[in-house]
Order: C-alpha cells, then structure tokens, then sequence
C-alpha cells in the first residue's frame, strides 16, 4: 500500500491500537481498588507485610477516598494503620492513621473508622514531634 489509502489505514490500525491499549490500561482508580483489594485478602491471610506493602501501593497510586464508584470498606491509608498495628509497628501505624484522619475530615466516613484511628493515635502517638523507635 502506498500513498494516501496506504498511510490512512496505518493511521486508522494505529489508533485502534492505541483505543484497545487504553481500554486494556486500567485507570489509577482501578489500579488502586485492585491493590487495596490485595492487601485485604493479605489482611484475612494474616500476611500482614503483603497487607502493608499493597495498601501503601494503593494509597500511591489513589489516596484513601480517591477510588469511587467501588465497593470499598476499607480504605488503603487507614488499612496501612491497622496492619501496622497488628505486627506492632507503632510509628508506621500512627502515621497511616495521622494521614487518615487528616483525610477523614474532608470526607464522610464510617465513624467507628475515625474512632479507631482517633483512639490509637491518643494511646499510642503522644508527642507528635517525638520519633518512636
């Protein structure tokens, strides 16, 4: 094929190539939704360094409140806390849930969410300033 019929259908494959590629390429939404989807299977698994790893790439990708339009229980920065929690990792748990409720207060969320990350950040992250070993 040469001339004009030529480059028009390269162009044309082209496009359609570059349409089934974006349609194939999951949006950062859904990349998150999958990560933090990921890392609550880890969570129930009890393989809570995959638990943390998966929230903390979901939390990347879309910040807690950023993935919409998805059945979404937990989110990726408060699940980071609540792993952190679980194997004892204080200052990776009061940050996640810092960053969390920073977030909250711009978004409706469950409370009891809110009184977790409230809960443990009084009880465990007294001075802000201090790094916790």
């Amino acid at each position: 094929m040469t001339g004009r019929l030529g480059r028009g259908v390269v162009i044309a494959a082209a496009l359609a190539w570059a349409a089934v590629a974006s349609a194939a390429d999951p949006s950062d939404e859904d990349r998150a939704y999958a990560l933090n989807r990921e890392g609550m299977i880890a969570m129930s698994e009890a393989r809570f360094e995959d638990a943390i790893a998966a929230f903390a790439r979901a939390a990347q990708v879309a910040d807690d409140y950023a993935i919409s339009g998805k059945p979404l229980m937990y989110t990726p920065v408060f699940m980071t806390g609540w792993a952190s929690e679980k194997i004892g990792r204080t200052r990776e748990a009061c940050a996640a849930y810092r960053h969390y409720l920073r977030l909250a207060v711009e978004h409706p969320v469950e409370p009891t969410k809110v009184d977790h990350a409230s809960a443990y950040v009084s009880t465990n992250c007294r001075d802000a300033n201090r790094q916790e070993p």
